[in-house]
């Protein structure tokens, strides 16, 4: 009997070792691609989940459109010669002020700066003073008036002297459009 190995059967060793290897690498080949696999089905979920959302919004355009098209048309014009629209805004606050006795003492007023197709004007009042319902009711007139866009930007409140009244900061926002169209320009904001 001899010790040695035939033909066939180092032939059928080595076929039965490249098999072996091959199945080894189709394993570990396997097992690296799950990961990949389970990355891209991941990252696949993500864009169709933002794909939606977009196709949502963009059916929705016309209603944005509509709705940026209604505020638009409520939003006060004045014309492209007239510089200071300051003054407009200052009478518009004081009235609002006196009607709901708010006391304004010292106001400043800041440059006509581009938001877009919107222009805005911010007013900071330093130093005012009035009642607690006098100023909701202020606030609120400013928030929705028929007459100019206004938005609370800020509010600082403290006890004032007088008793049950409040004294305090706030900033606000006039927000108006240009136009070269007279007969859309109010101008003087009613």
């Amino acid at each position: 009997m001899s010790a040695s190995i035939s033909l066939k059967e180092k032939a059928i060793f080595a076929t039965l070792i490249v098999v072996v290897l091959y199945a080894a690498v189709a394993v570990f080949w396997f097992l690296v691609q799950e990961k990949a696999w389970k990355k891209a089905s991941t990252e696949y979920r993500k864009k169709v989940e933002k794909y939606e959302r977009e196709v949502k919004l963009i059916s929705k355009k016309n209603k944005y459109a509509s709705e940026y098209d209604d505020e638009k048309s409520r939003m006060p014009m004045f014309s492209l010669e007239a510089h200071n629209t300051d003054t407009t805004w200052l009478r518009k606050m004081d009235d609002f002020a006196a009607k709901y006795n708010i006391v304004i003492a010292q106001t400043d007023i800041g440059p006509e700066e581009s938001a877009g197709d919107v222009l805005e004007r911010t007013i900071t009042v330093r130093n005012f003073e009035g009642s607690l319902d006098a100023l909701v009711k202020f606030m609120y007139e400013l928030e929705n008036s028929e007459t100019g866009m206004f938005d609370m930007k800020s509010l600082n409140l403290k006890p004032s002297q007088k008793k049950g009244y409040l004294k305090g900061s706030f900033t606000i926002t006039c927000a108006y459009m240009r136009t070269d169209n007279q007969e859309e320009a109010e101008g003087e904001l009613k």
